[in-house]
């Protein structure tokens, strides 16, 4: 063989071997990558944190610009990393929650099938040890016997065709409830996480109210400190009119950041509402569940929750779906300031805009007699993640499949 020949082959097999290599290797690199970009992100993150702790020991009426600046910035920031963390954390309970009721919905399948499996076992048990003169009462043994070899191989068939599907079913029924089993398993996971994400939700809710009360304690200083500043430019314009001009270029430097960042707050929590605003439910897309008109999307879920909570002994009663109209007339009844534009917490009752309620897409439920403590609230604290369903934490009456 050419010496080129046989280093092409070679070099051929090596290139495969390092392909091989590099396959067998890349999971692992991949797990690495991944766990050094979540290492960067905490040490930001950490970093943001200690840069805003140092920007809340700001002076904002005898620092420098450049101090002020800096502070305003990081404090910015920090609200801006809560409300990051807030928004995973919420996802991450819609994530358990979804994964609960798809564990729910798998076991009243896996139930259902077990129960037409059972029927059906009964069937083909008859069939194997009678056969066709079972209503006759004859046994198997009688039932075999016959003078004619092609009628007694016949029956034969026939018993073995029967005993293999009774097999066959009896193997797929152990196989139903192992799965029965697992799936199981994994719902009390989703139902522990959903619970514990839950709680990280509310802490996170927590630290970012934080962050936003020392923002605008900030503001509200950096504002104090720019009136006082321009009425000294003022004071110093016949005086030192260059030192005027800078001071007047600076504090505007400052209150413009501080417009900015309230418009982009603005502009945030309009796109958030335009977000929300979704279509109603259509009457073609409601059900009446126990009582309840809701999406039929959720029909299922409601029903098992209301009659799993009367076997417990809790009458749940109240309405799901409204229209959008009656949305508009409760925030009259509620003293909100403005029916389509003013927030839910202006009004004396907290009530959604018109197209922003969960009410209006049938996928929220307000409960009769439900204040905290109560049976009712009790009860749905501790099993209505098993249905899809979150509370409003601002009020105990009112549960949706997304918490709002």
């Amino acid at each position: 063989m050419p010496l080129l020949d046989r280093r092409s082959r070679w070099f051929a097999a090596l290139a495969v071997l390092l392909t091989i290599i590099g396959f067998a290797w890349a999971p692992a690199l991949a797990q690495d990558d991944e766990e050094q970009l979540e290492e960067l992100k905490a040490e930001r993150e950490q970093l943001q944190e200690e840069a805003a702790a140092k920007a809340l020991q700001v002076d904002a009426a005898t620092a420098d610009f450049d101090v002020l600046m800096q502070a305003l910035d990081d404090i910015n920031a920090l609200v801006d990393l809560q409300e990051a963390r807030l928004a995973d954390a919420e996802q991450a309970v819609l994530s358990a929650e979804e994964q609960v009721a798809a564990a729910q919905q798998r076991n009243q399948e896996i139930a259902e099938e077990i129960e037409a499996l059972q029927a059906i076992v009964g069937d083909l048990a008859v069939e194997a040890f009678t056969g066709e003169a079972g209503a006759n009462g004859q046994d198997l043994t009688s039932f075999l016997v016959n003078d004619d070899p092609t009628e007694a191989a016949r029956r034969r068939s026939l018993v073995e065709f029967q005993t293999g599907n009774l097999s066959d079913t009896l193997d797929r029924m152990r196989a139903l409830v192992t799965e029965a089993e697992l799936v199981e398993a994994q719902r009390v996971r989703a139902v522990e996480a959903a619970l514990a994400n839950r709680i990280e939700a509310e802490e996170r809710r927590a630290e970012l109210d934080e962050a936003i009360d020392a923002q605008v304690e900030l503001v509200i200083a950096a504002e104090t400190r720019l009136e006082a500043r321009l009425a000294e430019a003022a004071f110093l314009d016949e005086v030192d009119a260059d030192l005027a001009a800078e001071i007047r270029a600076q504090e505007e430097a400052i209150a413009r950041r501080i417009r900015e960042e309230a418009a982009r707050k603005a502009a945030a929590e309009a796109a958030a509402r335009r977000a929300n605003l979704v279509p109603p439910a259509g009457e073609d897309d409601l059900v009446n569940a126990e009582g309840f008109l809701v999406h039929e999307s959720v029909g299922d879920s409601v029903t098992r929750m209301i009659q799993d909570a009367r076997s417990d002994g809790v009458n749940l009663t109240g309405y799901g779906w409204r229209s959008p109209q009656r949305t508009a007339e409760l925030r009259v009844i509620n003293g909100c300031p403005d029916v389509y534009d003013s927030p839910p917490s202006s009004c004396r009752i907290p009530t959604a805009r018109p197209g922003q309620s969960m009410h209006e897409r049938g996928l929220a439920i307000d409960f009769a007699s439900c204040w905290r403590g109560s049976p009712c609230f009790v009860w749905l604290s501790n099993n209505a993640a098993n249905y899809g369903f979150r509370n409003l934490p601002s009020e105990s009456w009112h549960w949706s499949t997304n918490g709002s």
